[in-house]
């Protein structure tokens, strides 16, 4: 799974960088044959004034062609990456899910079709 990091209007040193990869790695680790890469960006969106601004966006690449985008926002980094890990893990699961079911369905309509 390849993990690419990208910050807008946030600073972090190269340590933190290192950290937020691998706890990206290990929070999604169940799922790295369904993930062909992953994009987390994070964003303070308004500087310096503070308040319930960090965004934390991860974009997901399926390794079946589909993607998922999951965006939290929090007073503070930490917050908002955790709890998009979170949701995210939930997302990519119901998606795989949805896209077999699809699979499943055409499949069956192919073998009912060239059975007639």
């Amino acid at each position: 799974m390849d993990i690419r990091l990208q910050t807008q209007h946030v600073v972090l040193p190269r340590r933190a960088l290192s950290r937020i990869r691998s706890r990206v790695r290990d929070g999604l680790e169940r799922m790295t044959e369904r993930v062909a890469s992953l994009q987390v960006t994070l964003k303070d969106i308004n500087g310096p004034r503070g308040g319930r601004d960090k965004v934390c966006i991860l974009r997901a690449e399926l390794v079946d062609g589909g993607q998922v985008v999951v965006i939290d926002r929090a007073a503070n980094l930490r917050r908002a990456m955790a709890r998009c890990l979170q949701r995210s893990k939930r997302v990519i699961d119901r998606e795989v899910k949805r896209r077999q079911r699809a699979r499943r369905r055409s499949e069956r309509q192919v073998l009912l079709t060239s059975a007639i």
